[in-house]
């Protein structure tokens, strides 16, 4: 055999692949080693570890080169260079949204996620209530019920229809959702513009009092409480 196996370590004695060494031509015994090679096998190198050749002996070392860590207390990353320890101050932990180190782990920090989850959800009855009062209601102003849109454009237009006090066509759908303009006295248009009022302030209400129930919620800081608050929540 005028080769064999040999073990190549870098700059800093960390082991990182094989070599070949030659035979020497001069000595049978003697074998030409790659700079940085040695002849001992490493050791099996566990996730998240080294082999280092300290000029003896191989020792297994920590290693987190190219893995992300966190600050504890910025929560900012950063990408590991070096091997050795972690950074004093770091943690490959992800830290999740609004999460504080207790020292050992991750928690949510429930003063800022309640604040986060009251303004998520205040947002949210918000929107199902504006999304509610511009989808359209029924009327049965003409006699059978009919559907009026209700989208801003649509509310200024009612409105206008009805301070004219005329009769007059006005756009809705039959209970197929055909929609026409179709004539409507005077009253008629009143009463529709009366029964859409009522609708809104009625949804108006309803958002209004699911906005104190949030707001004591978070006075109280029951996460549980905001959590569970909705459009749908029948206290409302």
């Amino acid at each position: 055999m005028t080769t064999k196996t040999v073990y190549q370590t870098d700059h800093l004695g960390i082991y990182v692949g094989t070599a070949v060494a030659d035979r020497s031509p001069l000595e049978p015994d003697v074998w030409l080693l790659p700079a940085g090679c040695v002849e001992e096998a490493p050791p099996a190198v566990p996730e998240r570890k080294a082999a280092l050749w300290d000029g003896e002996h191989w020792q297994l070392i920590d290693s987190y080169q190219g893995l992300t860590a966190y600050n504890v207390q910025t929560r900012e990353p950063i990408t590991i260079e070096r091997h050795g320890r972690l950074p004093a101050g770091y943690t490959l932990e992800v830290p999740g949204a609004q999460q504080v180190w207790n020292g050992h782990q991750w928690v949510d920090d429930i003063p800022a996620l309640v604040e986060r989850r009251y303004v998520e959800q205040l947002q949210a009855v918000n929107a199902a209530c504006e999304a509610e009062i511009s989808a359209g209601f029924w009327s049965s102003a003409l006699g059978a019920p009919h559907r009026y849109d209700t989208l801003l454009e649509d509310q200024i237009n009612l409105t206008g229809m009805v301070l004219r006090g005329l009769d007059g066509p006005y756009a809705c759908r039959d209970e197929q959702g055909t929609k026409a303009f179709r004539q409507h006295s005077a009253e008629q248009l009143r009463q529709v513009g009366d029964e859409f009022t009522a609708f809104k302030l009625d949804r108006l209400q309803k958002v209004h009092a699911l906005k104190v129930l949030l707001a004591e919620a978070r006075a109280l800081g029951d996460l549980d409480a905001i959590e569970a608050l909705g459009w749908e929540d029948e206290r409302a």
